[in-house]
């Protein structure tokens, strides 16, 4: 296995997935006689990646670093926005930007982000200058034969994508592909090509066949039998033993204990206080906001369930999300998203609105208060069952969320307000986002009829794409906890390698 020998790799080396996985992954490619340089990401995986000894290096470049001293790197070449977007060949880098919560929000100011803009567009227009000069000259000068990034979680990885486009490197990146546990390889950001929808289009077309057909067949039954709730998905109603609880309040003080003990090199200047750099003052706020907050939302008065009849669902997002605000950036005000909607209900629906279960104690009670007081918007319980909610709803409404797979599992009709590849190649899916068209958009959706063969049969094709081409490894478990078995997950960035190199 030497195939890739003389070639030129640039990984992506971020946060906690560089010491999880990008490592590994790295010392696979010196193995194989390949030539590396990296970006990193976080402070203290740029210490990891330099201080180690295992893998070289040719060059690492710290994003951190430019964030602090944009002028340094930008060292007085006169770029312009338009320049840049004439290069990405993109009419703006506004959307990319706002996905940026160091930019656009305040981690300083309120828990757990103020949607007040942190830094100066002087500072942001400094900074994106920089951030593209440095990848582009690193892509001239290292030549890469591939790029190789985590997931698409900043306007970072976008410019390397679309730059990468410009210079004729291929990018692989790993994203969800909806179906529990299940992962593709993609190679652009709103995934509008990858391997798994040229399977698609080829079943879709009658132009082959799936011997996973019977596979995607016994899911479908399976799912509408019992809701399969995806794997990084926690459990709403399950309860938190006495010892969890415990091992909570210690963490404060352990966190606090390590404040002054082991130093925090994980400062920008630029920034101030952050998730990744936060003192005393900061963690304890953090720790007694989250447990008012989760308090408020489960002894918030919500709207009978049981009542509802006619409904459109409108599921929450994470908030900050980047994927999703990278993806649907016109769409990540979701108050004014729900406003927008409920004068948009035709006839006798109302909208119904159900927290993010992973947004309890996050949100701060204004939140859900502001939304409860819409007109025509019924704000639901969280933890009422998505189960549930999906059966008993008439369409779901939403920019980027799960639910909108898991909706046409139980063949209900989907609006899809954002641009991200997959939610548009389900069978339910309409992607319509003129709101001044949006109540006969509605209407029109709400009479298809999906109780058909060929919208099974679509369905099918859907999951049998992804087990055509994508791979049933725990991605995000090996992320964030590791313990997976790395040596699968290198075999099949190998396999897929070869693949984008035509090896």
């Amino acid at each position: 296995m030497d195939q890739f020998k003389g070639k030129k790799i640039l990984i992506f080396q971020q946060r906690g997935w560089a010491t999880s996985i990008g490592h590994f992954l790295a010392k696979k490619f010196q193995a194989q006689g390949c030539e590396l340089a990296a970006l990193t990401l976080k402070k203290s995986t740029h210490k990891f990646i330099c201080e180690q000894a295992e893998v070289k290096y040719s060059q690492v470049i710290s994003v951190d670093d430019i964030y602090e001293y944009p002028e340094k790197y930008l060292d007085n070449e006169e770029i312009t926005f338009e320049q840049i977007c004439g290069e990405l060949k993109i009419d703006s880098l506004w959307p990319l930007i706002y996905s940026d919560r160091h930019l656009v929000r305040s981690y300083g100011e309120k828990y757990y982000y103020s949607y007040r803009q942190h830094v100066s567009d002087e500072y942001i227009s400094l900074y994106i200058k920089a951030y593209y000069k440095v990848v582009r000259d690193l892509l001239v000068n290292f030549k890469p034969s591939l790029i190789l990034i985590p997931a698409f979680i900043f306007e970072g990885h976008v410019i390397l994508e679309l730059l990468s486009k410009k210079y004729g490197v291929p990018l692989i990146a790993i994203v969800t592909a909806k179906v529990p546990g299940w992962s593709v390889f993609v190679n652009d950001y709103v995934v509008e090509k990858c391997r798994m929808f040229d399977r698609l289009d080829q079943l879709n077309n009658h132009q082959a066949e799936s011997a996973n057909r019977e596979k995607a067949k016994k899911f479908i039954s399976q799912f509408r039998g019992k809701f399969i709730r995806q794997t990084y998905m926690p459990d709403s109603n399950k309860k938190i033993n006495l010892i969890k609880k415990i091992r909570a309040e210690l963490s404060l003080f352990k966190q606090i204990l390590n404040w002054y003990f082991k130093p925090n090199i994980n400062f920008v200047k630029t920034f101030g206080p952050s998730q990744d750099y936060r003192s005393p003052r900061y963690i304890l706020r953090d720790h007694y906001y989250f447990k008012k907050y989760k308090k408020f939302a489960e002894n918030f008065n919500y709207y009978p369930f049981e009542r509802l009849k006619k409904f459109v669902f409108f599921p929450l997002q994470f908030t900050p999300e980047a994927s999703a605000d990278l993806i649907c950036p016109m769409f990540n005000n979701q108050v004014e998203l729900a406003r927008q909607l409920a004068m948009s209900m035709p006839d006798d629906y109302t909208l119904v609105v159900k927290e993010h279960p992973q947004m309890i104690g996050l949100r701060a009670p204004s939140y859900l208060k502001q939304l409860q007081r819409t007109a025509n918007v019924k704000v639901i319980d969280y933890r009422i069952s998505s189960e549930e909610v999906l059966k008993k709803m008439n369409l779901i409404i939403a920019n980027y969320s799960t639910a909108i797979f898991e909706a046409a599992l139980y063949k209900k009709p989907a609006i899809v307000l954002g641009d991200s590849g997959f939610f548009k190649r389900l069978p339910n899916a309409t992607k319509h986002s003129d709101f001044s068209t949006m109540a006969a958009a509605i209407k029109r959706v709400l009479l298809l009829d999906l109780n058909t063969v060929e919208y099974e049969r679509q369905l099918e094709n859907y999951l049998s794409a992804v087990y055509d081409t994508g791979f049933d490894f725990d991605y995000n478990k090996a992320w964030y906890y590791g313990g997976e078995d790395l040596e699968e997950l290198w075999q099949l960035y190998y396999q897929e390698i070869k693949r984008v190199l035509n090896l």
